[in-house]
């Protein structure tokens, strides 16, 4: 967020376009006063110094003129000199002085006085007759020297500070300074330089009443150019001050203000149409944002509660993948355990089919022998003796057989439950993949491979199910056999003392013990071959359950990693929910009513 460092200004924008109006107004016209100020004192200056010059010029023509009256012998030389002091001046007191000649008009203090080339004063209304080669003003100027320097060089005016008389008729202080002008020409004549001065001032009514109307229009003008402006900066300034205000109560949050009311057809008024369109679209920008910041939060909170739940779901469907892992271990070491005794119960039939070919073996020896007759009854009935001792071993050995066939039965039941009750486990972990959605899509795979394995397992156990009952079966009828056999044997051992009398009966006996025997044997080779297939079909079933047992520790690897991922989108979820609450403050802080 970028902070915004409010200065407050010492002026406002009215008082600045005042000052600024005010500058314009007033600099033009006071630089044209000054200028006009300016080229009226030349002017009078230059005014003042024509009339001097015109004065002097008349005074040094009537010197010429009285020179003719002395060349023509009708003055005397010291008679017109003296006519010339008195015109200019007029007569000589008897302290000395001479009155200022009032007909002349050289200003109210102006007068003629007449110099010699050393600075000797020949006519003054003062100091006629002192030198005043050396007199200097306030600033060290010798304004003497220089007056006669220009008179000599064919006449010219000398400014100079100069005291004020007494009675200056102006109001200023006695002996206080004001500047003079003295214009001074020398007479070829006489070589008298005949000079007028006069103060300046004497001639600045005109100037002072140029001043005065200058300053009267700068101060009409200042007058009405306030008025004028202060309408004009009000005009121009309450609708800005109005558009302060208004975005200074927004950017304080408040945005209940109504639209501006614009008069204004002008670029300001544009201003107040764009700042009227400019608030409002933050108003609807907030109005957006805080029904947005809403929905993100619910969708946050809702986001976190179906996190939960997966997760928890992941946490089951972990715990049953283990479950099913554990039990497919169980389901492999019991196999193993089935494999072990299938080997020893072929080994077992093996040795069944051995003993069932030496029996047929022995029927027909015994067959043979009864054939020779009597001669060997006798030897016919140790053989008998013997038959009846293999009847009744391989009887014990044929329920022995049969007692195990159950076993393997019982086992193969076994086997078809841990079948089933793995393809329940990996059809819940399907269902709970599928309540997953897409990041259970994977486990969801295992989960499909899994069942597929324990639906070949119970498959296979059925088979195998189906050949033990085979085997069963036959076991049966071979231990009917037997036992008829045994049956056959103890009625051939009891009839043995009657071999004379019986001898076709037994002969008949032996050959039928011989058929037994036969079939016997041919059902003992047949066992055998099924407990071979049996045995095979039980090694299947270990290398599927250990098949199943490593799907299940994959799938429940994954799980754990999903559920890692889980926990991961659930912080997420979190700080989402976090940034949405921190929006909605901050949204709260606009007031929209």
């Amino acid at each position: 967020m970028v902070k915004v460092t409010r200065t407050r200004l010492r002026l406002t924008i009215r008082k600045k376009l005042l000052v600024m109006s005010l500058t314009l107004l007033i600099l033009p016209i006071g630089i044209l006063g000054a200028v006009i100020y300016q080229i009226s004192v030349k002017e009078t200056n230059q005014l003042i110094e024509s009339k001097l010059s015109s004065s002097v010029n008349l005074a040094v023509a009537l010197i010429e003129n009285l020179e003719n009256s002395v060349q023509s012998g009708q003055l005397t030389e010291v008679e017109a000199q003296e006519q010339v002091r008195t015109l200019l001046l007029g007569n000589k007191n008897e302290d000395g002085t001479r009155p200022i000649n009032q007909s002349i008009d050289l200003g109210p203090n102006g007068y003629f006085f007449i110099l010699d080339n050393k600075g000797e004063l020949l006519a003054h209304p003062k100091l006629e007759g002192d030198n005043i080669w050396d007199k200097q003003t306030s600033n060290g100027t010798f304004y003497i020297q220089d007056l006669i320097k220009a008179a000599q060089n064919g006449g010219g005016a000398t400014y100079y500070k100069w005291p004020l008389p007494k009675s200056d008729g102006t109001g200023n202080a006695v002996g206080e300074e004001a500047l003079k002008i003295s214009y001074a020409k020398l007479s070829p004549s006489w070589g008298w330089v005949v000079a007028a001065g006069s103060y300046m001032q004497d001639y600045n009514t005109g100037q002072q009443t140029i001043l005065k109307g200058i300053i009267t229009t700068l101060i009409v003008c200042v007058v009405i150019g306030i008025a004028v402006i202060y309408i004009f900066a009000q005009h121009i300034s309450r609708p800005i001050v109005r558009i302060a205000r208004e975005a200074e109560r927004i950017a304080q949050g408040d945005l209940s203000g109504k639209a501006l009311t614009v008069r204004n057809r002008d670029e300001i008024g544009q201003l107040g149409i764009s700042f009227n369109q400019l608030s409002g679209n933050i108003r609807q920008l907030v109005g957006n944002l805080t029904i947005s910041s809403e929905l993100l939060a619910s969708s946050s909170k809702q986001l976190s509660s179906t996190l939960g739940e997966t997760t928890a779901a992941l946490v089951q469907t972990s715990s049953s993948m283990t479950e099913v892992a554990n039990n497919s271990e169980k389901q492999a070491s019991t196999t193993q355990e089935t494999s072990q005794s299938m080997e020893e119960m072929v080994k077992e039939i093996q040795r069944v089919a051995e003993a069932s070919t030496h029996a047929y073996q022995l029927s027909m020896q015994t067959l043979e022998e009864a054939d020779k007759g009597n001669s060997l009854i006798i030897n016919s009935s140790e053989q008998m003796n013997a038959v009846s001792n293999t009847v009744d071993d391989l009887g014990i050995t044929v329920t022995s057989l049969n007692d195990q066939s159950q076993q393997i039965g019982t086992i193969v039941s076994t086997i078809k439950g841990i079948s089933e009750q793995t393809n329940l486990l990996a059809l819940n972990a399907a269902i709970e993949a599928a309540r997953s959605g897409e990041q259970g899509r994977g486990f969801a795979v295992v989960a499909s491979e899994v069942r597929k394995l324990a639906g070949q397992t119970s498959e296979a156990a059925e088979r195998v199910s189906v050949m033990v009952e085979e085997i069963i079966t036959s076991i049966g009828h071979a231990h009917h056999s037997m036992s008829k056999g045994q049956n056959e044997v103890a009625a051939g051992v009891q009839a043995i003392d009657d071999t004379g009398k019986a001898f076709e009966r037994i002969l008949q006996a032996t050959r039928t013990i011989v058929d037994q025997v036969e079939q016997s044997s041919t059902a003992a080779q047949q066992m055998y071959m099924g407990s071979e297939q049996i045995s095979a079909a039980v090694m299947e079933v270990e290398q599927v359950s250990l098949h199943s047992a490593s799907a299940a520790q994959t799938v429940s690897a994954a799980t754990l990693e999903q559920l890692a991922s889980m926990e991961e989108i659930a912080a997420s979820a979190r700080k989402l929910q976090e940034g949405s609450n921190e929006m909605r403050a901050l949204v709260n802080q606009f007031k929209l009513e």
